[in-house]
């Protein structure tokens, strides 16, 4: 049976980042055809299109330095023009210091409600209990009402007191109370927010930052599906029927998945797996034949009467995203329904034209619908109960698990390269720099 030093499965960022990173032999296994994993992008007749927002920003030194060496002069530098769009008006995202244009009941109650929020802040030693609680506690009842509790029900698909609320932290804008209320007296132009200047491919979407990987690395052995893992063995089965041996296994699998394909693995590892959780999210990509629909990047829609929860207008994010004299937007969905392509595409027309995005003579050019699953991890109260069973049954066993789905943490593009680095520093028991480009 042939043998690798460190078998790597999956090619989207986090293996990728994994085999830059190793200084050892290794083997890269992607079971798609082609790498990239979430940070592919589709095309169809000029249009191409992400499998949702993706757009790139860090606050880490490492992850700035290599994805500005991986891009190079590719990389584009963009002001972000990012909206809500609830009773009848867009306000500048973040809602909570944006609440100027709303009508006045609506910006007395969440004035009021912050007001009450932060005079009871003192008094409280208890941790929230939930991230419904959290957004209760931090922003008060009027924003949470308004914004906060429908928003995050429709991007995850299940209410907010299910969740945990740790993860929160660094990622929802807390504005102080002096923003709030000037943000409800007066417009302003000013973006907040860790990515309110983010960079973007100049050509081919965000794939691009997945092939900029390529060359850097060992060819990528596609179509190459694990179905069996051996960690006694140290070997690995593949669905053709082939076998190879490892010392150390890198893996970006979902970690359900990856268990699944454990041969003995216990029943209390089993059952932790089993516990994580997830959302489908659908991707409704349109190409529309007409220019400059929109100047703004994406727009969330909180309000139930319509199906999305954000749109994203790709052809504004780069020049060549879409054909000339044409526009393309795309949609999310979260749901557990299993719609029909046709039915869904005819509703997120429907509920755009109903926002006044699209009118009713725009015809379509490119309309397809992409299913993601798992899209977005789903913090349960007990995750980091259930992610410490896991890492204490995998890594002894010389197995480490990395990216969005492997660590199974709310990762940013930024975030799932450290995580492949990360594994790639643990499958070689010390720190990688991977500072220099790297050719095999």
């Amino acid at each position: 049976m042939a043998s690798s030093k460190v078998a790597i499965l999956g090619a989207g960022l986090a293996g990728l980042s994994a085999a830059y990173h190793l200084e050892t032999d290794y083997d890269l296994y992607e079971a798609e055809e082609r790498p990239g994993g979430l940070c592919r992008s589709l095309q169809f007749d000029g249009f191409t299109f992400d499998s949702a927002v993706h757009v790139l920003y860090s606050r880490d030194d490492y992850a700035v330095g290599l994805i500005r060496h991986l891009l190079g002069e590719e990389l584009l530098t963009i002001e972000r023009s990012s909206w809500v769009f609830s009773h009848g008006v867009h306000t500048l995202y973040p809602f909570q210091a944006n609440t100027y244009g709303l009508p006045a009941q609506v910006r007395a109650e969440c004035i009021l409600g912050l007001f009450a929020a932060k005079q009871a802040e003192p008094g409280r030693t208890d941790p929230p209990t939930s991230f419904g609680d959290w957004i209760q506690r931090t922003f008060g009842a009027g924003i949470a009402e308004h914004f906060m509790i429908p928003m995050n029900r429709k991007i995850w698909g299940v209410d907010p007191e299910e969740m945990g609320w740790e993860w929160v932290i660094g990622r929802i804008p807390v504005p102080r109370l002096e923003e709030v209320v000037q943000g409800a007296l007066e417009a302003r132009s000013t973006q907040h927010g860790p990515n309110a200047v983010f960079w973007y491919p100049a050509h081919g979407g965000m794939e691009s930052l997945a092939r900029a990987f390529l060359p850097l690395v060992e060819p990528v052995q596609l179509q190459a599906r694990v179905v069996k893992v051996q960690p006694d063995e140290h070997a690995i089965a593949f669905a053709d029927g082939r076998e190879r041996r490892y010392e150390k296994l890198i893996s970006s699998a979902p970690l359900p998945q990856l268990v699944g394909m454990i041969a003995g693995a216990p029943e209390p590892v089993r059952q932790a797996a089993a516990a994580l959780r997830s959302n489908r999210v659908f991707a409704v990509h349109l190409g529309i034949d007409r220019p400059g629909l929109s100047d703004k990047h994406w727009v969330y829609y909180p309000e139930p009467q319509f199906v999305f929860q954000r749109i994203s207008i790709p052809s504004n994010f780069a020049p060549g995203l879409a054909p000339p004299g044409a526009s393309s937007i795309t949609a999310e969905v979260t749901s557990a329904r299993h719609w029909r392509s046709d039915e869904l595409i005819g509703r997120v027309v429907s509920d755009l034209q109903l926002a006044s995005v699209l009118a009713e003579t725009d015809r379509l050019r490119v309309a397809h619908v992409q299913e993601l699953d798992p899209a977005y991890v789903i913090y349960r109260p007990d995750h980091r109960e259930q992610m410490t069973v896991l890492r204490e049954y995998l890594e002894p066993r010389s197995i480490f698990s990395c990216g969005r789905f492997g660590d199974w943490e709310y990762l940013n593009m930024d975030h799932a390269i450290l995580s492949g680095k990360r594994a790639a520093e643990l499958a070689a028991g010390r720190p990688l720099s991977g500072r220099h480009p790297r050719g095999h």
